[in-house]
């Protein structure tokens, strides 16, 4: 920290780091997206869910930074990363500063994106849909 590092150790480092690769999902069923995943990731791609738009596949995010309407008065910027929903399941709690605790209420309580006003909200069962989806990432 506060050193001038060899180059190679940045090299060295950026190739551990893109040799990684994510845990899968707990919630897979032999490798595969269950039923509700499945029926999930459709809402999760269309402009009814939305969520594709700041979170496309296969990174599950767009790389950048978004007003999604959470700043605190405490904070003093509006703008957070987008991040990756890959093993979301393994990094609750979620949002910038960890205020929820589920999926589930990110979505349902949060403000969690750029949903459409004039969508009408997701049903209790595309909401279950669209959370075994996102941890099955």
């Amino acid at each position: 920290l506060f050193t001038e590092q060899p180059e190679d150790d940045a090299v060295a480092i950026d190739a551990y780091l893109k040799a990684l690769e994510p845990v899968p999902s707990p919630l897979l069923v032999d490798g595969e997206l269950s039923p509700a995943a499945r029926r999930g990731q459709k809402l999760f791609l269309s402009t009814r869910g939305g969520c594709s738009r700041c979170h496309p596949p296969p990174l599950y995010t767009d790389l950048r930074m978004h007003d999604v309407g959470t700043r605190t008065r405490f904070e003093y910027v509006d703008r957070f990363d987008t991040p990756t929903l890959v093993e979301v399941w393994r990094t609750a709690p979620y949002l910038h500063d960890g205020r929820y605790l589920t999926l589930r209420k990110l979505l349902a309580e949060g403000r969690h994106g750029l949903r459409s006003p004039r969508e009408p909200p997701l049903s209790e069962g595309e909401l279950d849909d669209l959370i075994a989806f996102v941890l099955s990432l």
